[in-house]
């Protein structure tokens, strides 16, 4: 079994998970070859399209929930990898593994047990997708003080796109927030 990627940059961010080969039109591909691919990005599409033509299987990767210590933009090494051989968790149009998972997995009461175990160790560690955020000690707001919180996602992420959501714009998030709690 063989792994390929029509994409340099895949291949480079996942060196650390997956050794996978350039892909080039004259290779001769076996039924039980990969083709991996960056979500619902141009490289994902691809290694679906290349499966399909060649009878092979695909593999759609993403950021892992937990990533890294910075940035992807910043070629932070990632920690973490979503793999998926059906679609991918953010795209509404199609069934995930992820998806098929939750809607059909019984889960063990120790499974649930390790879960909140996890929740627990997150949240007393402050564990994010990147890891980046300041440590704002307690007293920053005052106790009784109003927060905020707004959840968005980055312009153009095709989150967005595919997760139905393509009207809804980081700014008018924003926008509505501030007029929804003045002062």
């Amino acid at each position: 079994m063989k792994y390929y990627s029509t994409s340099k940059k895949l291949i480079a961010n996942v060196r650390n998970f997956y050794s996978i080969f350039l892909y080039k039109r004259n290779l001769k591909i076996n039924k039980d070859d990969l083709f991996f691919g960056w979500g619902r990005k141009k490289s994902g599409l691809k290694a679906m399209n290349l499966a399909k033509k060649h009878k092979a299987k695909f593999i759609l990767l993403e950021d892992g929930f937990i990533r890294s210590l910075n940035l992807g933009v910043e070629n932070s090494p990632s920690f973490s990898m979503v793999k998926d051989d059906i679609g991918i968790y953010y795209d509404g149009t199609m069934p995930s593994k992820l998806e098929n998972l939750l809607n059909t997995y019984e889960f063990k009461d120790e499974e649930i047990k390790q879960a909140k175990k996890a929740i627990e160790l997150i949240k007393k560690y402050k564990i994010s997708k990147y890891n980046n955020n300041l440590d704002i000690p307690d007293d920053y707001f005052q106790k009784d003080e109003k927060r905020v919180l707004i959840i968005t996602q980055t312009a153009n992420d095709a989150s967005l796109e595919f997760g139905l959501a393509k009207d809804f714009k980081t700014v008018d998030m924003i926008k509505d927030a501030i007029k929804e709690n003045p002062k």
